[in-house]
């Protein structure tokens, strides 16, 4: 009896150890002793993109044959989780361990230890490390508590020659580590970051003047001189003459292909450092519209971009899927927020809602198999997504009809209709009898005090109430179009196959027009009916002739107590905007492959389209012209804005 007690206390005594030590043990420790560079990434996918689409750290990047090797093998990680990248030099030859906890992938081969939950993924070095503690490393680890692209330290020894490289300064000081956080679009990279344990002398202070003199080329860069650089500086170097690599490898890089510019402000021990990497902009070929930035996508774009709000900080982003299924937020300054895979390609339009009525957004889309809600960081809400065996056939029609975000969410399958709510539960009282094929999306209308659901089927047009049941009977059926259906007044319009606008109002009486030629369109805004036919564009007052072209889109958005009308030629890639009076906008129109996505708030419009290189435009309002074009996208998708 005694002898089983002792083995019990004995095996209890062993499992809290190794529980201590499992729990002491993380990623930092298994940082070679020799490292002279650490590499920390938070988001691996924003990482590859910053790769493959910065100019400046692809040619870094290739450059040295290691680093290449480096990179490819990051590529083969598809994991949200953090990981770490050991450098250091064995018999001369430069070596790299990646570091990651429980990164599981069938690509990854070459796994060399295991600890607990940590392994070394992946290694040029045919030596196992161990668990060590890198006083370097562990420093690092106290302060890279960020969320940026991905942070680098430096040993001491790199410390000093990039100092000297970029401060022409030296020290003497021991123990000091540049930790530097980096953040990449293709157009831009930012660095702010501190040393420790270094001081120095300021000699002369005569670049102080630097920053006034150099507002004058801001206009050919991708950031701001006045906000983005420090005032109070001590020490700045800027458009650096020698090719600049911090990692000290050899590089590729043209000192006339990038503006470099870098401040050194002192603290007590302390030095700050901030600085840009910046590509020269493009001369537009539209006068009113100046070209920011450029954030590749390596795959075609098959949704987007579309143009979503930041809830933090009231910027608006913008919202991309690839041919791969691969879902992309991109922020206002054109780097990659987060990646995620979904199951299909999204249903055409992804919506916002604040599900939880505590100002925070979240997106919600519909794929064939599911529906889904994400919050801004790409994860997903409460229980979804939503499964579904049977296909989702339209976009996921999202009401408030009292605006105080109680909202319901309308599946479309078929000749079926499924309506949940936020939290992902079936909603009661919502039954309706399936018939014959839906058509168009559901939209909702409040007409005088009452609710409807508006769509067509493959046989009339049907008006629902809330809870699913038929509300009004058109008296007279007419043979619909598949257009969408608006609210005019207290009416419904929509059009015939024939090209007849007819009206419903909400006792069922309809309202025939003569019909109008091949091809043509209505929409409506509440207030005006707008008619393209063939190359003439009509409101209730008056008729505009436009250049011929296919229109193929003919679109109306309303916002701010305004409404423009939208119109794409694909004949002749041109997009055009009037407002409600059919003014063109200033700028307008503009050269695209695609139409574009637009958006309205207190600033002005918005506006982002993809053309054929999948590349991102902004544009910002101008504040010299009324109605003015300032872009601040680039090549592959356009993202523009238009203010007072």
């Amino acid at each position: 009896m005694r002898n089983k007690l002792l083995i019990i206390l004995i095996f209890f005594i062993f499992s809290a150890c190794e529980k201590i030590i499992k729990k002491e043990i993380n990623s930092y420790d298994l940082i070679t002793e020799n490292s002279k560079v650490i590499i920390s990434i938070k988001n691996i996918g924003k990482f590859k993109n910053s790769i493959d689409n910065n100019g400046y750290l692809n040619s870094l990047v290739n450059s040295n044959l290691t680093l290449k090797n480096l990179v490819s093998q990051i590529s083969l990680i598809n994991d949200d989780k953090e990981i770490l990248i050991g450098l250091y030099e064995v018999d001369g030859l430069l070596q790299y361990d990646i570091i990651g906890l429980e990164i599981m992938n069938d690509s990854i081969t070459d796994k060399k230890l295991k600890y607990d939950e940590i392994d070394i993924i992946s290694s040029n070095n045919k030596l196992i490390p161990v668990i060590n503690n890198n006083y370097f490393g562990k420093k690092f680890q106290k302060i890279n508590q960020t969320n940026i692209n991905f942070s680098v330290a430096l040993d001491s020894l790199y410390t000093d020659k990039l100092l000297a490289k970029l401060f022409n300064i030296e020290s003497n000081d021991l123990n000091r580590n540049l930790i530097l956080n980096i953040d990449a679009s293709s157009n831009l990279i930012s660095v702010n970051g501190v040393v420790d344990n270094y001081s120095f002398d300021i000699q002369k202070n005569d670049e102080k003047l630097a920053i006034q003199e150099m507002i004058s080329s801001e206009k050919e860069l991708y950031f701001d001189f006045k906000n983005d650089l420090i005032e109070d500086y001590d020490l700045i170097s800027s458009n650096l003459e020698n090719n600049l690599n911090i990692f000290d490898f050899e590089s590729s890089d043209s000192n006339s292909e990038y503006y470099k510019i870098f401040q050194l402000k002192k603290g007590d021990k302390i030095l700050n450092i901030n600085g840009y990497i910046s590509d020269f902009k493009n001369e537009p070929s539209n006068s009113l519209i100046d070209l920011k930035f450029e954030s590749r996508i390596p795959n075609d774009i098959v949704l987007g971009p579309l143009i979503v709000k930041n809830h933090i900080n009231n910027s608006n982003e913008v919202l991309i899927q690839d041919s791969k299924n691969i879902l992309y937020l991109i922020n206002d300054r054109g780097q990659v927020e987060w990646t995620r895979e979904i199951d299909g390609k999204i249903i055409k339009e992804v919506n916002q809602i604040d599900s939880y009525k505590n100002g925070k957004l979240q997106y919600v889309f519909a794929t064939e198999k599911s529906l889904n809600l994400l919050d801004r960081k790409g994860r997903d809400v409460g229980k979804f997504p939503l499964k579904f065996k049977d296909k989702i056939t339209s976009p996921v029609s999202v009401f408030d009809y009292d605006k105080n975000k109680n909202y319901r969410l309308l599946i479309t399958q078929n000749n079926e209709l499924f309506m949940f709510d936020s939290k992902g539960s079936r909603v009661r009282g919502f039954d309706y009898n399936k018939k014959n094929k839906i058509v168009t999306t559901p939209k909702h209308f409040r007409i005088g005090n009452k609710d409807i659901i508006v769509f067509k089927t493959t046989d009339k047009l049907t008006i629902l109430n809330r809870r699913g049941a038929v509300r009004i009977n058109a008296k007279t059926l007419h043979n619909y179009s598949t257009d969408d259906v608006f609210q005019y007044q207290n009416f419904l319009v929509t059009s015939t196959i024939k090209n007849e606008i007819v009206s419903i109002d909400m006792k069922g009486n309809t309202k025939l027009e003569e019909p109008m030629p091949i091809n043509s369109k209505v929409i409506s805004d509440k207030e005006t009916i707008f008619t393209l036919q063939k190359n003439i564009l009509s409101n209730s007052k008056i008729n505009i002739e436009i250049p011929f072209g296919k229109y193929e889109d003919f679109k109306i958005f309303s916002g701010n107590y305004k409404t423009y009308v939208n119109i794409f030629d694909s004949q002749n890639n041109k997009i055009y905007l009037f407002d409600k009076e059919l003014n063109l906008i200033n700028g307008f129109p503009i050269s695209s492959k695609d139409n574009a996505h637009f958006l309205i708030d207190k600033k002005g419009i918005e506006f982002s389209t993809k053309t054929d290189l999948s590349i991102l435009r902004l544009d910002f309002p101008s504040k010299e012209h009324i109605w003015t074009v300032r872009s601040i996208f680039s090549t592959k998708t356009t993202y523009g804005q238009y203010g007072p």
